[in-house]
């Protein structure tokens, strides 16, 4: 993740089958009694998937020729797998893949991790390994006071204490799934050049060093356990760029650190091709053993060759084809076409509602950035899901941080929070899930000022209003951003058309709204069918009909999401005017954000809507 201050649908997981929909042997872990046995080979490749026995015998490469080798075969692979299509490495042949698939448009929420031996300091953010050598950083201050000089005490130092003896897949995916998260992954590899995959082309893995488990391969498989699909991110471009990447003040202070084998892999000190070889390379890896459903790219990408760009995005659409499946890849810094890729907002999101559907990163983690560090700050399960609310609404979907603990454990906060949004959506998820979004995004005095990367966020209230809409458009749903609180609540950013067509109080729900006074002497009728709409009147004489019949289009109706029916009218400036129940706060859906659905109705932006 960059820091400005630092310079599927749950039943449609793929199965535990040991091989993919085209016929190609996958990576597979079965758990027993904490014991992993690889059930099948690796991909589509020729490399051979380790089995219990080996797993104290190492794979990667143990020389720079080893390491050339496996970079150009991996590569040769990927070439061949490009060549057979039905996609080409060219924008105008790219355009025509599905680049926003609709389980990521019904998914709307997922979690990522970042865990990795930057865990291990646990001091200040997970760009410890960039800082820990900028001499003019307070982290580097810090390094040399607890573990000594730079170069004495390099970064890969770090690698073997990040043992994860604790971490538990199938936990992790389980609590997941609680929190509502439809698809879920790990940082496979961050800016730091460690991999958390079980890798024949780099010697930084996981399944190689550090814990020697293949980390990414036990989350896939826990992670498709629970129905959800799988997501790994990449933040591998800015490492692979040399001395202009993340390591720039190692080369610059302590370049001793990044000579020689194996160091100069981690750092990314190679010839140009093989720096854009070896990222290729790092991406069909992990495309081949573990069948990503989502590819998200952190900033760096604009510095990867465009060719090396396209030829990717045209394996990882060949491949997916092959297995019959659509997969989404992210955009950062306008890298990648849109026709072709989903664009991605960190710590932020657009002001206004978007034609295509785009992704937000944010994290549980307040103070001390993405990955586990002491002493952090959180935010509140309130303000986390006030940014999911207005992430739908926009046509986004959010993908959500957590930072464990370098042994692998969650820490009690972050699983508070992901239980709240868990318990939220199990109420509310009807006016998330499968939504779309409606003809304006909300109402309310509160906005953002700009949207984008980086925003000054704002607190929401419950005079705020945030609209979806179901697909098939016969819903809409305000989700308001807190407990309105009893009687009349006013949606002012739409209008009812037809509004003689909607009822003053539906079957059951006898009398007029509150504050609405009905013409004198006019006979109501008895309880639950109720006399005209608050402000309006009807022609002298007009049939009405009984409750719900009035002539006009289709009635409507309105429910409290996890109560039921609500009474409500039409204001004479044509507003759904909702009669809020009186509820004990123990009684009610929510204390958060509460969503009304209106169902049977036609219904139009008004003026003070949000677009």
């Amino acid at each position: 993740m960059t820091h400005e201050d630092q310079s599927a649908d749950r039943d449609d997981g793929r199965d535990a089958s040991s091989e993919y929909e085209d016929g190609t042997p996958r990576r597979r872990f079965l758990a027993t009694g904490g014991t992993l046995a690889i059930a099948a080979a690796l991909g589509t490749g020729s490399t051979t998937a380790r089995t219990t026995s080996e797993t104290t015998a190492s794979r990667a490469p143990k020389t720079m020729d080893q390491f050339e080798d496996a970079v150009e075969k991996t590569v040769a692979r990927a070439r061949a797998v490009i060549d057979d299509g039905p996609f080409d490495p060219e924008w105008g042949s790219l355009a025509d893949v599905t680049q926003v698939p609709e389980w990521f448009r019904d998914g709307k929420f997922g979690i990522f991790c970042h865990w990795g031996p930057y865990s291990v300091p646990a001091y200040a953010h997970e760009w410890y390994p960039r800082q820990m050598y900028n001499t003019d950083n307070e982290i580097n201050d810090y390094h040399r006071e607890t573990y000594g000089e730079p170069d004495e005490h390099p970064y890969q130092e770090f690698v073997p204490e990040f043992t994860a003896e604790a971490f538990d897949a199938d936990e992790w995916a389980a609590l997941f799934e609680r929190a509502g998260a439809r698809y879920a992954g790990p940082v496979v590899e961050h800016h730091d050049g460690w991999s958390l995959w079980d890798s024949d082309v780099t010697p930084w893995n996981a399944a190689d060093t550090g814990p020697e488990r293949d980390l990414a391969g036990e989350l896939e498989s826990a992670i498709r356990t629970q129905g959800m699909r799988f997501v790994t991110t990449f933040h591998h471009s800015y490492n692979l760029i040399g001395e202009d990447g993340y390591f720039s003040f190692a080369y610059e202070n302590y370049p001793s650190v990044t000579e020689g084998y194996p160091d100069r892999v981690l750092y990314g000190n190679l010839p140009e091709t093989l720096q854009f070889d070896t990222w290729l390379a790092k991406l069909v890896e992990v495309v081949e053993g573990y069948d990503p459903d989502f590819v998200w790219f952190d900033w760096g990408l604009p510095e990867i060759p465009e060719e090396y760009q396209r030829q990717f995005l045209a394996y990882y659409h060949n491949v997916a084809a092959r297995r019959g499946k659509e997969v989404v890849t992210t955009n950062k810094e306008d890298a990648l076409p849109l026709e072709s890729s989903v664009a991605d907002f960190e710590l932020g999101r657009p002001r206004h509602t978007q034609e295509q559907a785009w992704n937000a990163e944010f994290k549980v983690a307040d103070e001390g950035g993405w990955g586990y560090v002491e002493d952090r700050t959180f935010h509140s399960p309130t303000r986390l899901i006030h940014v999911l609310i207005d992430v739908v609404s926009k046509n986004g979907q959010l993908l959500l941080s957590v930072g464990p603990r370098v042994d692998g454990t969650v820490e009690r906060e972050e699983r508070e929070r992901l239980l709240a949004i868990g318990d939220w959506l199990d109420i509310h998820g009807e006016a998330i899930y499968e939504t779309r979004p409606w003809d304006a995004f909300g109402e309310g005095p509160t906005r953002l000022e700009e949207g984008g990367e980086f925003i000054e966020d704002v607190e929401y209230g419950p005079s705020d209003v945030r609209y979806t809409r179901s697909k098939d458009g016969s819903t809409v749903y305000a989700i308001v951003m807190g407990w309105p609180g009893a009687g009349e609540f006013v949606l002012e950013g739409m209008t009812v058309d037809h509004p003689s067509a909607a009822p003053g109080t539906p079957p059951g729900h006898g009398g007029s709204l509150p504050g609405c006074t009905e013409p004198s002497g006019r006979d109501q009728g008895p309880p639950g069918h109720g006399g005209s709409l608050p402000g309006c009147t009807e022609p002298s004489g007009r049939d009405q009909g009984p409750p719900g019949k009035r002539r006009g289009t289709a009635i409507g109706s309105i429910r409290l999401l996890g109560h039921g029916p609500v009474p409500f009218a039409v204001s004479a400036d044509s507003r759904p005017v909702i009669d809020v129940p009186d509820l004990a706060e123990s009684a009610r859906p929510s204390n958060v954000a509460v969503a009304f659905a209106l169902e049977g109705f036609d219904l139009e932006p008004s003026e003070n809507a949000h677009r």
